[in-house]
Parts: structure tokens; sequence; C-alpha cells
């Protein structure tokens, strides 16, 4: 269930029953969940702006968690309670929510969604001794310990595993362009590790070509882009200039295969670019088939995407692509257990919940959700990845034959 908070700015999440929930969480004795008061936790995402959609995409996947813990009994029989404020993509909207869920004595946060707001909150969750949890942001190194953690796996992984697979599907690959907003420090930080993994595939970049993340026209792009006449061009774009980037490489007639990073993967660039994207392809590790080999559990994965498809609409696209949103649901059960280990119901004072929460941070090595994480001593989780090609035809990420 849903309802406005009154400020208009956070929407919030307590859901009872969900039977799938069983499939990831032991079933815990229900009779007491009403007697004690929920736990609550914040979630900041962008509901409004460039990245509604994505947002969206998060809240929907944070509820489905919601249900299932609360359907196997709660938290230690508290309900879990997930309030969602809105980012608007802005550091300084999220910095603002941020501080009211501690002022308001809420256990932790998820979020916010991307690198540089994440780089914004982590140095405050650790001044304000705050858990908040990362399930989306890619930029390496903006992890602080002890009081953050990432379940997604950062780009220091992500972007070598996925350039080295496009290049094995690509053999005749030699000469790359490399296109991003270098003025945007996680596309710089993108664009820079492209170039450097470049360098040590032998490949040769032939330029590299700025874009702004505003910009509503790319065909000047495109034009820079040909007039190299690279064999692949490597590239760090949102869906906006993405698509507007395909649309003008059609038109110049540039054909050869595109890689980019996984925060295309994630939106509905799939379900609207048609012919313009049959050469695209992304840095990830999950479809709507299987998530990566040997690091998730198929029975849960299977049982989240057939729920995420029945839920989704036009405006996170249809059919909807799980990719890596998995993590946001997964991100709610890390916390859940996390506080059923330690005891914290919604009674405890939040001082000691929180403390409770970091301590589990600093101590985790592996967590099992929808997907199986190693956490490394940066503090981030990590997950295999691949490269993964458009299918334009049915609208969904597939894996190449190089997997």
């Amino acid at each position: 269930m849903m309802k406005q908070h009154p400020n208009n700015s956070v929407r919030r999440c307590v859901v009872l029953a969900c039977a799938a929930g069983l499939l990831a969480l032991g079933a815990l004795p229900t009779h007491a969940q009403a007697q004690k008061p929920p736990i609550k936790v914040g979630l900041i995402t962008p509901l409004t702006g460039p990245l509604g959609s994505y947002g969206k995409s998060q809240e929907m996947m944070v509820k489905l968690a919601v249900e299932d813990v609360n359907a196997a009994g709660g938290i230690n029989g508290s309900p879990l309670q997930i309030d969602i404020g809105d980012s608007q993509t802005d550091p300084g909207q999220a910095v603002l929510l941020f501080r009211k869920y501690f002022n308001d004595g809420y256990f932790a946060v998820i979020g916010p969604m991307t690198g540089t707001q994440w780089e914004t909150i982590t140095p405050l969750a650790n001044q304000l001794n705050m858990p908040a949890v990362s399930v989306n942001a890619i930029k390496p190194g903006i992890t602080v310990k002890p009081w953050t953690i990432r379940l997604m796996p950062a780009d220091d992984t992500m972007m070598p595993e996925g350039v080295k697979a496009f290049i094995a599907a690509n053999p005749n690959v030699k000469k790359v362009v490399i296109t991003a907003d270098v003025r945007e420090a996680s596309s710089k930080a993108s664009a820079d590790m492209f170039a450097s993994l470049a360098k040590q595939l032998g490949l040769e970049v032939l330029e590299t070509v700025e874009f702004s993340s505003r910009a509503t026209d790319m065909s000047a792009i495109a034009i820079q882009i040909k007039s190299r006449n690279p064999d692949a061009i490597f590239a760090s774009a949102f869906p906006a200039q993405a698509m507007l980037l395909a649309k003008d490489l059609t038109v110049q007639g540039v054909k050869v295969p595109v890689l980019n990073t996984g925060i295309l993967w994630t939106g509905p660039f799939i379900n609207n670019v048609g012919e313009n994207g049959r050469n695209w392809n992304v840095i990830g590790f999950a479809t709507n088939e299987a998530g990566p080999p040997g690091h998730f559990d198929a029975s849960v994965y299977g049982n989240l995407v057939k729920r995420a498809q029945q839920r989704a609409d036009s405006s996170i696209g249809i059919p909807f692509n799980v990719a890596n949103w998995p993590v946001s649901y997964d991100g709610v059960l890390f916390l859940a257990d996390a506080m059923r280990r330690a005891g914290v119901d919604g009674s405890t004072d939040p001082k000691k919940a929180r403390e409770a929460i970091k301590n589990h941070f600093t101590s985790a090595k592996a967590f099992n959700g929808a997907f199986k994480y190693s956490i490394r001593d940066t503090g981030d989780g990590y997950i295999p990845a691949g490269v993964l090609s458009a299918d334009v035809d049915n609208k969904v990420w597939k894996f190449t034959s190089a997997r």
C-alpha cells in the first residue's frame, strides 16, 4: 500500500503480506508483529526528473522486498517500513533527505542512486554515524567504511570484465573512439577507465569525444566519431543522450558495435531505441532469463522477475528489463538480515540499532539474496560481469555468445 507523505516528497510502504517472501527468508511467527512498532528505513531515489524511470523501477523492487520481509514475519516481530524520498538526481536534495532520515530516527538508508550522489553521502554517513547501503552507484573508490557499504559492483571490477568479454565477442576491433561527458565525475571516471583498459588490451584510442549530459542534439558528436572511422565505440551515456547518439550514428551510417557502461543497461533504453540500437551492447551481469552464472538463486530470481514483469508499466518499460534491479531488492534483505541477527526491532534505540547495522557492515564477507555477493575489502560487493547485446526485436538484453 502507498500513501503520500504530508511534505509530498516522501512515499511510504508498509506491506504486510506476500507469500513469495518465504522463498527468500525463513518463516518467522507473525503473531507478535502488530504488537511492536515498525522499523523505519529510508530510500533515496529519483522519482522525478531525467532518471525518474530508474527511481520508479527501484521503488517497485524495494516494495517487493518489503512485502517479502513482512510476509516472513518482519524483523524480530516488527514490520519493516520504508519511506521513499525523491532526490530528483540532485546531490543537495539527497543530503537533505539523508539528514531528515537521521534526525527522524530511521535506522538506515538505502541509496542515493548515482555515483555523484553516493560520493556526496558516504562521508556524511560516517560523520553522522548513520548506516547507508548503495545498490546502484558504480563509480569506483567512493564507498567510505565503516558506515557505508555497496552491494552493487563498482566499475573497477565490472568494466575490466565487460570490456574483455566485448573484445572476445568482437576480435576484429583494434581502434576505438571513447565518448562521454568528461565534465561529470562518474562519466569521466568511466572514460578514463575505458582508456586504461584499451591500452592494456592493445587497442588504439583514436579520440575521446566529449558531450554534455544535458545535450539535446548529438549530431555533431556522431559526425566527429564517424570522421575517425573506429572499429568500435566505448560510451558512457545515460538513456537520453544514448538514444540521441544511437539515432545520429544511424543517420551517419556508423554501424560499428557500441559498448556502453552499466548505467545504460538499467534503464528503458532498450524498450525505446528500436532499430537504432541493433549494434549496441552494455556491461552487465543479468537478463530477464538469468543472473550471473553461479551467482544467483534461480528460484528466488525467477520468482522476482515474474512478479516485476506483472507490476511494471510503460513508465519503466514493457517488457521490464530486470537488469541489476534485484540488487535493490537484495539491499532491503541485507539490512533485514543484519537487524534480525542483531536482535533489533522497532523499539530498539536508533543509536544502538545503527551501531549494530554498522558492525554487520564491517563483518560481512558475503550475502545471498536474489544474487550471490562477495564483499570486497573496499566495502563494495562483487558479482562477475560480462557483456550483453541489444535484442531490439524483443526489447530485451541478451548475454553475448562470448559469455
